[in-house]
């Protein structure tokens, strides 16, 4: 079993400013996570941000494929529980978390980001992929749901800012 999230956004904004948004690591720290990142392939780099009940607060990354203004590709490792996935869902339970505890140790996916110029706007394309076997294809929906705020409230207000 194998899964990919895979989510479309359109933004009234041109394409260059989403590039931004997802490369410069000042601004997608404000609407992601602190990071270190450079777009150029081979980069290692982390995202941070403090540590939570089940997790480190460490995504370990490399960059893999970079299209200027079109693609960014990198891997996105860590080590976590279910009840990090949990609190990322904004679910909060006792009882879930006991559920979920031990649920998985090791997230091993490839992000990646398309950019497509439209009328008006920019067309987004996220695919979190490699999610394989049953636990974390369960995990890949809870990180859906994680997804779509990010890209659904974060980044849209980050950009609107950038105007």
């Amino acid at each position: 079993m194998h899964r990919t999230i895979t989510l479309k956004k359109f933004y009234p904004y041109k394409p260059e400013m989403i590039w931004q948004a997802l490369t410069d690591n000042e601004i997608l720290g404000k609407w992601f996570m602190e990071n270190d990142l450079k777009p150029i392939p081979g980069h290692e780099f982390t995202f941070r941000m403090a540590p939570q009940k089940g997790w480190d607060g460490i995504t370990y990354c490399t960059i893999t494929d970079v299209e200027e203004l079109k693609k960014i590709s990198y891997t996105y490792q860590g080590h976590a529980s279910g009840e990090k996935a949990l609190a990322c869902a904004g679910v909060h339970s006792e009882l879930a978390d006991a559920a979920a505890k031990g649920i998985f140790a090791e997230l091993d996916t490839v992000l990646t980001f398309d950019l497509e110029p439209t009328c008006g706007g920019t067309l987004l394309k996220m695919q979190q992929s490699s999610y394989k076997g049953l636990k974390m294809t369960l995990v890949s929906f809870i990180m859906g749901m994680g997804w779509k705020k990010q890209l659904g409230k974060k980044l849209p207000a980050v950009l609107e800012k950038m105007v």
